[in-house]
Order: structure tokens, then C-alpha cells, then sequence
């Protein structure tokens, strides 16, 4: 006998530790950029898993490729070579500045080990990592002392030492703050969390110079920016500006969970046989999803249409805020990560539109308490576009 919301949502609430705040719906199919309920209602799914689900759900190629590998092999653990970890690493490589891998199950740990890299290739003394002010780096103890968010701070103090937060958008801070026990900057090329914010090109050059010029490693935490989510494979290939090292999960394996840390191999050669590792880590069938993923995003045409419909969507955003200047002042983003931005008034109303368009079977959210995010499957259709824009017009209509 199949269960509704209700029933889910109260066998849920009665067995986890209560950190989610959880729309009231318990999901049980997806297929494309659409979501079905346990009570029969369809969503257009324009949050796809927060950035993670970029083929779409149940992507057939992704599909056929965990089926078949799980009816082969699950997994032996990294004291064994396994084939769809290497193919894996090697499409990794041959598309990116990397020549080096190492896999781990989600951004925070990618970005752990991107830190342990930095600190261990530097020299004795040098420790500390700078990031930005409005940054996120995941939840560990280590990446959220990383994340120049306060708020994910409170109640987790004392923090790990070695990490600083230099504001946001000024190289000059950043530089203020470099000191001899400085060994990395860490940054995403756009900041996802806290209010779809892009780093752009001359600001990231600026960091780039200041690491060359005081010996640092410059990490670009990719983990929501790359595979495909800003219209490249990953977003530095837009910027003109080259990392040390990259952190990669969320869209990696389309929903299955897998974190990869990239690097040269001169910087790679610090992190010898047991300095690091992870059992779980490029697990065969994540990784086998991972390839069917990249497999999919390199054949010919995809990231030029994936343009035109970016371009297509940021255009009816921008209507949007022309329609509605007491609510919205624009938008900003690249790729199919994208915000509108919302004015004061439209921020006090910014929880309650997500909440609306919920109910009206689209899934968003209030990114930063600034934006309204949108990152839809890439995949997304003109049409679907237009379902999105034809509900978010709806909502603020009825507000105005």
C-alpha cells in the first residue's frame, strides 16, 4: 500500500536529528527537470538537488551506466585500481590544468583535502588560508571554520585554527592579511550560498598575482561552479585564471555522491602513501555515473546550447525585474546559476515567494537572504524556462 506526504513526513520527523528545514513533500520519482510526491503532485524541479542533478534525474546514459556497474562491481576500497575510477580521473585530467586526483565523496571533503595538500606542500611554519567573506566550504569542523559565513559558525566554537576571512571583492584585503604563515587563498569563482555573487575576471587575476607573487597555492573550490553549472565544464575556463588546485563534487555524479580534489603533479608529489585517503572515495558506481556524466557534457554541442538557453533564461529574468522594480533589481550569475537579485522590500518577502511557488510546483530557493536562486537541471528547455518565468511572474504579482 503506497503512502501519502503526510505519512512519510511523520515516520520522517520521528527518526532524524532535526537539521533539514524540509518543504512538506516527500519526493519519490524525478525524470528530467521534473519531480512527482508521494501524493501524485508534479514540480518543475529548478533547484535540481542544489546544483547537483545537472543531467536531469534518472539521465539515461547516468542510469545505465550505475546499473551496469553495480551489477558488476560495488566496491573493494582503494588498496585496488578499479576501472571506472581511473576513466574517471583521466577525463578529469585530459579537460582541466590537472594532471592529478583525488576522489572523496562530497565537496567538504574535497575541500578538506585540499587543504591538507596546501598545508603540506608548503613550507614548515606556513599553515594559514585565506578565504572570502561570504564564502562556503562545506560543514566539516575544517571547511566551516573556512566559510566566511558567521552564522554557520555559532554554537561549533572553538573553530580550527589557520583560517582567515578577507572581504569580499578587494585584493588589497586579501593582501592585508598574507603573512609568513600563510600557505593558500581559497575562493569559489562564484559564490553559490550566499547570494549567487561571481568573482569576475580581473578580481580573480588580481589573486592569482598576489599567490604568485608571496609563494602561495590559489584553491578554486569548484564543487558547486564546475561540471557544467556556469556554462563551461568548469568556471575558471571562462575567467582566464588558473588554480594550484580545484575541488569538484555535486554535479559529478548527477546525484550519487563523489567529491574529486585536482592538482599538478609537482603539487600532488606532497601527499605521499598515507598522508591522506578516503574508503569510500571513487566508489565504482559513483564513479562510473561521474564518467557517463562528463561523457555526456564533452560530446559535441552540448555547452553551446546550454549558452543560448542561459542567455534565453537571464534575458526573462531580467524582464522579470523590469516588471517589478519594487521587487527586484536585477540579475546576476552565469550559466544556469543564476539569482535575482531582490530589493528590501522584496527580501522581506524573499521565504514566502519560495514558499508560494512551492505550492505552486516550482522549487527554487532564497540563496544569501538576497536572491532567488535558480539552478535547474542543464538539460532545461525554452519551454520550461518560460513555466518558471510564467509562475515567478504569478508570485510577485499578487505581492505587488
Amino acid at each position: 500500500m503506497s503512502m501519502n506526504n503526510a505519512e512519510w513526513i511523520n515516520r520522517g520527523e520521528s527518526v532524524f536529528v532535526g537539521t533539514y528545514s524540509r518543504f512538506p513533500a516527500a519526493m519519490i520519482r524525478g525524470d528530467g527537470c521534473r519531480l512527482w510526491d508521494a501524493d501524485g503532485k508534479e514540480y518543475l524541479d529548478f533547484l535540481a538537488g542544489i546544483a547537483v542533478c545537472s543531467l536531469g534525474h534518472c539521465h539515461p546514459a547516468v542510469t545505465r551506466a550505475v546499473c551496469e556497474q553495480a551489477a558488476k562491481l560495488m566496491h573493494v576500497s582503494n588498496l585496488f585500481h578499479t576501472e571506472p575510477q581511473i576513466q574517471l580521473a583521466e577525463l578529469l585530467t585530459a579537460n582541466s590544468f590537472a594532471d592529478r586526483v583525488f576522489m572523496a565523496n562530497s565537496g567538504a571533503e574535497a575541500n578538506e583535502a585540499a587543504i591538507k595538500l596546501a598545508r603540506i606542500h608548503s613550507d614548515e611554519g606556513r599553515f594559514e588560508v585565506i578565504s572570502l567573506s561570504g564564502s562556503f566550504h562545506g560543514r566539516t569542523l575544517a571547511t566551516v571554520a573556512a566559510t566566511g559565513q558567521p552564522k554557520f559558525h555559532q554554537g561549533f566554537e572553538p573553530l580550527p585554527s589557520g583560517f582567515v576571512h578577507a572581504g569580499f571583492g578587494d585584493p588589497h584585503k586579501i593582501e592585508a592579511l598574507i603573512t609568513d604563515k600563510t600557505c593558500a587563498v581559497l575562493c569559489e569563482p562564484l559564490q553559490g550560498e550566499s547570494g549567487v555573487r561571481p568573482l569576475d575576471g580581473a578580481y580573480l587575476q588580481a589573486i592569482r598575482a598576489l599567490c604568485d607573487k608571496h609563494g602561495l597555492l590559489l584553491i578554486f573550490d569548484e564543487v558547486q561552479t564546475g561540471i557544467g553549472r556556469t556554462g563551461s565544464l568548469f568556471a575558471y575556463q571562462q575567467l582566464g585564471v588558473i588554480p594550484d588546485i580545484m575541488t569538484l563534487a555535486k554535479a559529478l555524479g548527477n546525484g550519487l555522491p563523489i567529491g574529486a580534489m585536482l592538482t599538478r603533479k609537482e603539487i600532488a608529489a606532497s601527499l605521499g602513501v598515507g598522508t591522506h585517503a578516503s574508503t569510500f572515495g571513487g566508489n565504482p558506481v559513483a564513479a562510473a555515473a561521474g564518467v557517463a556524466v562528463l561523457q555526456t557534457m564533452l560530446a559535441d554541442g552540448f555547452f553551446a546550447s546550454l549558452q543560448g538557453r542561459s542567455d534565453y533564461f537571464v534575458e526573462q529574468l531580467q524582464g522579470v525585474a523590469a516588471r517589478f522594480p519594487g521587487l527586484a533589481t536585477g540579475v546576476r550569475g552565469r550559466g544556469m546559476l543564476l539569482g535575482l537579485v531582490l530589493t528590501e522590500r522584496g527580501i522581506e518577502h524573499g521565504a514566502d515567494i519560495v514558499q508560494q511557488l512551492f505550492k505552486k510546483g516550482l522549487l527554487i530557493n532564497f540563496a544569501g537572504m538576497r536572491v532567488l536562486r535558480f539552478i535547474p537541471p542543464l538539460i532545461v528547455s525554452r519551454e520550461e524556462i518560460d513555466q518558471c518565468i510564467e509562475q515567478v511572474t504569478s508570485v510577485l504579482a499578487d505581492i505587488k
